[in-house]
């Protein structure tokens, strides 16, 4: 519940996570963004170039996959914050997230015999959530645990709470 709470009380944190997540996500498809505008200048007719088709044979899912290095990091090694459960699921989350995106890396590198267009969405997805949980993790690792003496006053408070309560009702 503490980080439930602590996730809707530092605006301030909220920003620098998402304008670290927004850096990322823009510099990442940057490449794809260049090789659209030379395909596009290239080319003899006057229609731009698809986007999508840059993406056709499921390449998103290199951009995903480049991601898993930077969660790991901040989920489990990340060793000048200390290591919570939030930090700890979110990890087991991203953990479970790559092991699709592995058996695809393990057939095909380049991803270039990918032709499901289901699958090729997916990808999508998967980068989606692989960046949800880089700004979560950000956000998460710039928040401390609650004080183990706050927690032991708030847990004394409340048995002293319950024995009034109980000790009146006898």
């Amino acid at each position: 519940m503490y980080w439930l709470k602590t996730y809707f009380s530092q605006p301030r944190v909220h920003l620098r996570s998402i304008a670290e997540v927004l850096i990322i996500f823009l510099c990442s498809l940057a490449p794809y963004y260049v090789t659209a505008f030379v395909r596009s200048a290239t080319n003899d007719q006057s229609a731009a170039v698809d986007l999508d088709d840059l993406f056709a044979k499921g390449q998103i899912y290199l951009l995903a996959y480049a991601l898993f290095g930077t969660l790991f990091w901040l989920a489990i090694v990340r060793w000048d914050r200390p290591r919570h459960d939030a930090r700890i699921l979110l990890g087991v989350v991203s953990f479970f997230l790559v092991i699709p995106i592995i058996g695809f890396l393990g057939v095909d590198p380049t991803f270039s015999s990918v032709v499901n267009p289901e699958v090729v969405r997916w990808g999508y997805w998967f980068y989606g959530a692989f960046l949800v949980i880089h700004y979560l993790l950000l956000f998460y690792s710039e928040i401390r645990p609650p004080d183990p003496q706050e927690i032991f006053d708030r847990g004394t408070k409340d048995l002293d709470r319950d024995y009034d309560r109980f000790k009146h009702d006898q």
